[in-house]
């Protein structure tokens, strides 16, 4: 291993004789998963659940989101969404306990 862990991506592509990768569409589904969590983290700052700078929103929606869209299985979704929560550099704060956010969730999550 060099020890160099900053790969520059587009080098590499260019050094093989690659374009630069395609820009894809996101399919519907994602589209609603995007929009429903992204009212679903405006609900839960309105409700004093989770505490996000507003210029951290829109990265935070981003984070969740693609959470959700690399989630496995919905049942553990409200659970991987809190951990998310939880961990991101976005949120200053969190309020609400595990379970009153996933409780806040549901009424979104059964929307998708």
């Amino acid at each position: 291993m060099s020890g160099d862990s900053d790969l520059d991506l587009d080098g590499l592509r260019a050094a093989l004789g690659l374009g630069p990768p395609e820009k894809t569409e996101p399919t519907p589904f994602a589209r609603t998963v995007a929009a429903t969590l992204t009212e679903a983290l405006a609900s839960l700052r309105a409700a004093g659940m989770i505490e996000v700078e507003d210029a951290h929103v829109d990265a935070l929606a981003t984070e969740v989101v693609d959470a959700a869209l690399e989630s496995h299985s919905l049942k553990k979704l409200p659970l991987r969404i809190v951990k998310t929560l939880i961990h991101s550099d976005h949120v200053e704060e969190v309020y609400g306990t595990d379970e009153e956010i996933s409780a806040a969730l549901r009424p979104f999550l059964d929307r998708i």
